[in-house]
């Protein structure tokens, strides 16, 4: 049950960033948040991502041998900004370079993208 619980907060915390970026680049149009690990962005760019951040030593946020994030529950995902409007209708499963190979697609799921 906490797990879930932790799963939901951390949803929530990653909607209330975006909804910060927003607000602050009012300019600009966003993509949509994509997850490190997640679709054609493999999880072995955790390591220079978070080299570039400097996010052990600024936040306490560190990998371990599988490219999994210590704390638990901690996510890495990138958001683009754009001058031009972003077209969400292409968006899912089957618009993706991955969905014939796809590990979530083949467990009966799907990575949210």
């Amino acid at each position: 049950m906490f797990d879930s619980l932790a799963s939901v907060a951390v949803e929530q915390a990653c909607d209330k960033v975006e909804e910060l970026l927003r607000e602050e680049y009012t300019d600009y149009y966003q993509t949509f948040r994509f997850g490190i690990g997640y679709g054609d962005l493999p999880i072995s760019m955790q390591e220079p991502f978070l080299k570039v951040l400097d996010a052990g030593k600024k936040i306490g946020l560190n990998l371990n041998k599988s490219y999994m994030l210590a704390p638990v529950k901690s996510v890495t995902a990138v958001i683009g900004l754009t001058k031009e409007p972003v077209s969400t209708k292409n968006r899912g499963c089957a618009t993706c370079n991955l969905n014939k190979t796809c590990a979530y697609r083949g467990m009966g799921g799907h990575c949210s993208g």
